[in-house]
This record gives C-alpha cells, structure tokens and sequence, in this order.
C-alpha cells in the first residue's frame, strides 16, 4: 500500500534525500557535542561541561 502524501514519486525521493542528510547532520552535531562535553580540559571545565550538556539535551529533544 502506497501512502499518499500529495508529491509524486520523485519529489518524494527528493524529500527523503534532504531529511536523511539533515538527520545525519543532526546525528554528528550530538555526538560531538556530547565528545566535547566528555573530554573538556582547562580552567574553563565546568562552564564548558555544563554548556556542552546544555547544548547536546536541546539537541536530543
């Protein structure tokens, strides 16, 4: 069954192509803000590590 959302097969394709590159932009973003949080050096540690945290939860929800 073929769900019907109004675009023809290859707009729909192009669609998805544009979300899976946003989703995977996404994907790298997090993980490396979540590195980042993890491996924070410096006399600036715990404002960097709880910014860091910040950043990574927004981008989770």
């Amino acid at each position: 069954m073929k769900t019907n959302l109004g675009l023809n097969d290859e707009a729909r394709l192009e669609v998805g192509q544009i979300l899976n590159l946003l989703l995977a932009d996404e994907f790298v973003l997090y993980v490396t803000t979540r590195d980042y949080h993890w491996n924070v050096t410096g006399p600036a540690f715990l404002s960097l590590h709880q910014q860091f945290q910040a950043q990574y939860e927004q981008i989770a929800q």
